[in-house]
C-alpha cells in the first residue's frame, strides 16, 4: 500500500486507541486484515490500551477483543451497551431496544417489502434494532417522523440502517466506559468511516478517517488516510506512526 505523506496523529502519544470494527477494522466483505492481530498486540505491549467502539453486538466485539489481544473496554450497539469485560461482569446499556423493534415493525406495515427482521445480528441486540441497507433509507426516516416513534433516530452505515434512541451514540458510550479508568476522551485516538462515528470524532482529542470513509466522516476528521489504506490498512499505518512517538 502507498505510503503516507501526512501524518494520522497529532504527535502526542494517545492514552487510548479507540477503533470502531465493519468498514475500519474490516473490508466491505467482513474481512479482517491479517497483520491487525500482531499490531495491536504490539500496541498494547508498549502501554496503549485498544478500546473497540462499534455498531455491532456485543459477541462480535467480545470474540474480537480476544481475539486481537485488547484489553480496552467495548463499546457496541453505537454506544447503546458498553461493557469493560476484562475488569467487570456488569454489563452497562444506555437503552432499551423494544422501541426500536415495535418501529421497524410498524413500518413493515408502512412501507412495501420492508423487511422488519432485519440483519441476523439482531438476535443479540440489546440497544436498538438494525435493518438492511437495501431498505429505502428517506422512506424509513419520512415514516418514523409521522409516526409515535419520531423520537427515533436513524443512522445509516455501510452495513446497516440503525433504529436507536437519540441519547445512544458512541460519543456517550466512550464517556461512560472512560470516567472508571481515569482516563479523559481528549487523550485519546478514534479511528472510524461511518456517519455513525461522528460522535465518537466529536468526543476524542483526536479523530482518524480511513482512505474509505464516507465523505463527511472524512470532513469531520482531524487525519484521513489515504484512499489506498482501507479495510484495516489504515489501523496498521495508524498504530505504526503511534509506536513511533516518544512515551
Amino acid at each position: 500500500m502507498g505510503a503516507r505523506e501526512d501524518p494520522l496523529t497529532n504527535g502526542r502519544r494517545p492514552a487510548m486507541l479507540i477503533c470502531d470494527i465493519d468498514g475500519t477494522l474490516t473490508d466491505e466483505h467482513y474481512g479482517l486484515h491479517p497483520d491487525l492481530p500482531e499490531a495491536f498486540r504490539r500496541l498494547e505491549a508498549a502501554g496503549v490500551p485498544v478500546a473497540l467502539a462499534t455498531g455491532n453486538v456485543r459477541p462480535v466485539a467480545w470474540a474480537l477483543s480476544r481475539h486481537l489481544g485488547l484489553t480496552g473496554p467495548l463499546i457496541c450497539e453505537n454506544g447503546g451497551v458498553v461493557w469493560d469485560w476484562r475488569r467487570e461482569n456488569k454489563v452497562h446499556y444506555l437503552a432499551d431496544g423494544t422501541r426500536a423493534r415495535q418501529a421497524c415493525e410498524w413500518l413493515a406495515t408502512r412501507i412495501p417489502g420492508l423487511d422488519s427482521a432485519g440483519i441476523s445480528s439482531n438476535a443479540w441486540r440489546e440497544s436498538e434494532w438494525c435493518l438492511y441497507t437495501r431498505e429505502d433509507y428517506e422512506a424509513i426516516e419520512r415514516e418514523l417522523a409521522q409516526s409515535e416513534w419520531s423520537d427515533l433516530e436513524v443512522v445509516r452505515t455501510g452495513f446497516a440502517i440503525h433504529v436507536n434512541d437519540p441519547s445512544l451514540n458512541k460519543g456517550a458510550g466512550i464517556c461512560l466506559a472512560l470516567e472508571p479508568l481515569g482516563i479523559t476522551p481528549s487523550d485519546c485516538i478514534g479511528v472510524g468511516d461511518s456517519p455513525n462515528d461522528l460522535p465518537m470524532f466529536s468526543t476524542v482529542g483526536w479523530a482518524v478517517a480511513v482512505g474509505s470513509a464516507f465523505p463527511e466522516v472524512k470532513a469531520a476528521a482531524n487525519a484521513v488516510a489515504s484512499d489506498d489504506l482501507i479495510g484495516g490498512h489504515a489501523v496498521i499505518a495508524l498504530i505504526e506512526e503511534i509506536l513511533s512517538l516518544p512515551e
